[in-house]
């Protein structure tokens, strides 16, 4: 797998790299289930990141704006253990509405662990739904993943 510096391949899916650490496991050494929302996270971050949106700049507009996750549907497949070196894979699917989409996984080598859909919301500062922000939108328009 080729994946280019802003960690996109050229089927727009976002790759990032994350370490099991022992605080990541329940008493038998495996992932605790809570902590894949974390690694699914920490993709679409630093997706938004290398696709030039920041959370911080989204507070800072005259129109505050952030996200909040609406819906995270996760299917669990594999077990991943202490000192496991896994990627997740984030692919964008656009928006719907004050909807942002995203189809997520945690791989390890090659073999699937979790995937997840992730509904995430454009929301105001103090919560409200809204919709995405023009720009940002147009932005992503060319990261959206199509099978």
């Amino acid at each position: 797998m080729s994946t280019k510096p802003s960690n996109f391949d050229d089927q727009n899916q976002h790759w990032v790299s994350v370490r099991v650490y022992y605080e990541d496991t329940d008493f038998t050494g495996l992932v605790y289930h809570a902590n894949y929302l974390k690694y699914f996270e920490r993709g679409r971050s630093d997706f938004l990141r290398d696709a030039g949106v920041d959370h911080q700049s989204l507070l800072n507009r005259p129109d505050p704006a952030a996200f909040a996750i609406l819906r995270a549907e996760v299917d669990f497949k594999q077990a991943a253990h202490v000192d496991d070196l896994l990627r997740v894979r984030t692919r964008y699917r656009g928006t719907k509405g004050a909807r942002i989409l995203f189809e997520q996984a945690v791989l390890r080598d090659e073999t699937l662990i979790a995937e997840a859909q992730i509904t995430a919301l454009s929301i105001h500062a103090d919560g409200r739904p809204r919709r995405p922000i023009p720009e940002i939108v147009e932005q992503l328009a060319s990261l959206i993943y199509s099978s």
